[in-house]
């Protein structure tokens, strides 16, 4: 998920994505949860999740740009 986001959004993406202990993967974006792993059945999201990720990120960054 990392690859694909950064792929994406190089250093401009507002992304904090932390290997928590236990096999944990949290992902959040000024503070505010995107995924947690753990919450989220504690398998790795498949793709459709990690678009909506992406999505909700470009979403971020657009707004940033227009404010």
């Amino acid at each position: 998920m990392a690859t694909e986001i950064w792929h994406e959004f190089g250093d401009e993406a507002p992304v904090t994505i932390i290997p928590v202990a236990d096999g944990r993967l949290e992902v959040s974006a000024n503070g505010e949860m995107l995924f947690d792993r753990k919450a989220e059945g504690g398998t790795y999201p498949e793709m459709k999740r990690v678009r909506e990720i992406k999505q909700e990120i470009k979403r971020r960054l657009e707004s940033k740009i227009s404010a």
